[in-house]
């Protein structure tokens, strides 16, 4: 989900960074079992929202660690959580949302990415394959379809692509629940990609305007360099999706787990603001750039 969904470390307690980091290690060694060893390439720290999000809705017993290792970390041993029906779904879900917007970056991307993207896709399709979710993978083939149908339309407005993977994340954090749980998921799902799908436009305004590609900002803003007030506007827009993520999240019965309550709202009070701070009019280098 293109790196925007993370805590901020300096803000959590040393428990709940553990835990964070348990977790990660927990859909890791999931993707492992359930999608493939070579699976566990694709893995991003952005997965582990989702995997915090399911589990409210798992009993409290299923949250058990235990220390490890693993090829990644082969010496010192850690705690990683144990499998359960979350990190499964997560890794699941990852596998297709992974191998699809591989397919998108096979059309976006420059000669070297496509390339790269082409070696990798037998890898992603096999993940894609063993994850067993063929109704995912109608909702990301339609939703990422009709963005794409946006892309080449050159739509001038971001609302409707962000609308869009706004509805296929809101599918992916919902699917299988029902009731609120469905309802209240499906929300925070399509409040986060709204945010996603804005904050990756801004942040790539500059790049996908000199090398020609598709974003509706270039496109709405005529192509100029953006001034204090047109980051402004874009910023205060993607806070206020923000406020409708923590309105979505207060409903999410977190109940006795306070650990993954926290990290949680770590996460939509620190972490996104934090990662569009690029947006502020005296700061013109973007998390991207930095790590060019």
């Amino acid at each position: 989900m293109f790196g925007y969904v993370k805590p901020v470390v300096s803000e959590m307690l040393v428990k709940e960074h553990e835990f964070y980091k348990a977790t990660y290690c927990g859909i890791c060694r999931s993707m492992k079992k359930h999608t493939g060893f070579l699976s566990t390439a694709t893995i991003t720290y952005d997965s582990v929202f989702l995997a915090l999000i399911r589990m409210a809705y798992i009993p409290d017993e299923e949250l058990s660690t235990r220390k490890g290792r693993c090829i990644a970390h082969p010496i010192k041993s850690r705690p990683m959580l144990n499998d359960n029906s979350a990190l499964e779904y997560t890794a699941r879900a990852f596998a297709v949302l992974t191998y699809y917007k591989l397919l998108d970056d096979l059309e976006d991307e420059n000669l070297g990415r496509r390339m790269a993207v082409g070696m990798a896709r037998p890898v992603i399709s096999g993940a894609k394959k063993k994850a067993k979710e063929p109704e995912l993978e109608d909702i990301a083939k339609e939703k990422l379809g009709a963005i794409s149908a946006l892309e080449r339309d050159r739509c001038a407005s971001v609302d409707r692509p962000a609308e869009l993977f706004g509805e296929l994340l809101g599918e992916i954090f919902s699917y299988g629940l029902t009731d609120s749980a469905k309802r209240v998921t499906y929300q925070v799902g399509y409040h986060l990609g709204k945010f996603i799908y804005a904050a990756d436009a801004a942040e790539d305004y500059k790049e996908d305007r000199a090398k020609g590609r598709y974003n509706p900002y270039v496109i709405s803003y005529g192509g100029v360099d953006l001034t204090p007030e047109n980051k402004a506007t874009i910023k205060c827009a993607l806070l206020l999706e923000c406020r409708s993520l923590e309105s979505a999240i207060n409903l999410v019965p977190f109940d006795n787990k306070v650990t993954v309550e926290n990290i949680v709202r770590n996460i939509i009070y620190e972490g996104l603001p934090k990662r569009i701070e690029f947006l502020d009019s005296d700061n013109n280098t973007t998390e991207k750039e930095k790590m060019k």
